[in-house]
């Protein structure tokens, strides 16, 4: 398995503070202890999308069950859901905290493009801040398995027509006693084809507009409910697909909050995968540092290794200094965040909600520079899919869409700093 391992320099520049350095050293122990034997374990499903895809290109079931048993694994020691306030089962972290436990995980890349380190924390299919807007009774029967890792979840959101503009969506649930009727069709959902249970954002019958959104909770074993084909994007993960909804039958009990809510609810799930992609990127970015590092001393070229060549040293000293650079910046906006907001805040102030669009986007823009330089700085083994390299700079590229498009974020941004019209 390729890790944060190889020694170098920057080593010390990237310290983390003492309050949560022992957990940060848990998390590294446990990846070396469980993931990595069942990364060995599976080896043969790994490495190469031929390799973990079927014919269909979706994930190779040996492979989702890889994923199932560290997630499991992970919950189990109380990792999984360290994100959640400590009243429903989590760890309680602070967003500054956890920025440290996802950087770590990410030292790692992906995972030999299947993600099983990344499988460690709470993603797409797992448990969102979004869920501690859930009663009681919902929370034990929808929140409790997912924070355990014993079940997983998929969120639909966007549409055929609909997908930066939220508004947009035409899935509608009418009312019908005391159950409601979901007709609609959801597309580019993460982990649709594998979860056990769904998040839908619908339009319904009980107002115009934002004010009559709702988000409701479907098991996937609804027989309304049906994940259509596999979408084969460039991430080439094997878990994105529709969902069709044909007269999708949920009761009262399955809706989150109150109608009227699903808008700002939706808003809580994208702004949790806003704000932790910060420590994604800073992490990846290690990652290639610690490659193109590698690489630059290793490979040889006209007698002498490649990285006593200028042309090769400035990609390596510009992705250093940046990293630096956005890892500071990210810290700093996180503990700014802290003072002022938590992520299931369904009213966030106009500077939080300022702070969470440029941790989204800035970090990745950087994350997508770093990760061309690293594919040219490696060459031919750049561009091989078994390197990882190739595979963090299809995911750079991916990420400056989903959870809210690089411009979206700037719009946000400017409408907050009092330009642009609406506040």
């Amino acid at each position: 398995m390729s890790n944060g391992s190889f020694e170098h320099p920057m080593d010390d520049a990237f310290s983390v503070p003492d309050d949560i350095e022992p957990l940060v050293e848990e998390i590294h122990e446990f990846i070396e202890s469980d993931v990595e034997p069942i990364e060995q374990e599976y080896s043969a499903y790994l490495g190469s999308p031929l390799n973990y895809l079927d014919e269909d290109g979706r994930l190779r079931p040996e492979v989702e069950a890889a994923r199932a048993e560290v997630r499991q694994r992970s919950a189990e020691e109380g990792y999984y859901a360290l994100h959640l306030p400590e009243e429903v089962g989590g760890g309680g972290l602070s967003q500054r905290e956890h920025f440290y436990i996802i950087e770590e995980i990410f030292r790692y890349g992906t995972g030999h493009g299947t993600g099983l380190t990344k499988s460690m924390l709470a993603w797409t299919e797992g448990p969102s801040p979004m869920l501690i807007h859930l009663d009681d009774d919902q929370r034990e029967e929808w929140l409790q398995p997912l924070i355990e890792g014993r079940k997983s979840a998929c969120i639909g959101i966007t549409e055929p027509t609909a997908g930066s503009d939220i508004t947009g969506i035409k899935t509608y649930a009418e009312k019908d006693g005391d159950e409601w009727v979901i007709n609609g069709h959801k597309r580019y959902i993460t982990n649709a084809p594998f979860a056990d249970t769904a998040q839908i954002l619908a339009k319904t019958d009980q107002g115009d507009g934002i004010d009559g959104m709702a988000m409701f909770l479907v098991d996937t074993d609804n027989p309304g409910f049906e994940p259509g084909h596999i979408n084969q994007n460039i991430m080439m993960d094997g878990i994105t697909s529709d969902i069709h909804l044909d007269d999708c039958r949920v009761s009262d009990d399955q809706l989150v909050g109150e109608v009227g809510q699903g808008l700002q609810l939706a808003l809580t799930w994208i702004n949790w995968r806003r704000v932790n992609r910060a420590g994604m990127c800073v992490g990846m970015g290690r990652y290639l540092l610690e490659r193109m590092l590698e690489h630059a001393n290793e490979r040889e070229a006209f007698g002498s290794p490649i990285g006593d060549n200028q042309a090769v040293q400035w990609p390596i000293v510009e992705t250093a200094t940046e990293l630096r650079a956005v890892r500071a910046f990210s810290t700093q906006l996180l503990s700014e965040f802290d003072e002022m907001s938590t992520l299931e805040r369904l009213d966030q102030p106009s500077e939080a909600r300022r702070t969470m669009s440029m941790l989204k986007y800035y970090p990745e823009n950087q994350l997508f520079e770093w990760s061309d330089r690293a594919v040219q700085v490696l060459g031919g083994q750049g561009l091989m899919r078994s390197g990882g390299v190739e595979r963090v700079f299809r995911v750079a590229r991916n990420l400056r869409i989903p959870a809210g498009a690089t411009e979206i974020q700037k719009q946000t941004i400017a409408r907050t700093l009092g330009l642009g019209g609406s506040r």
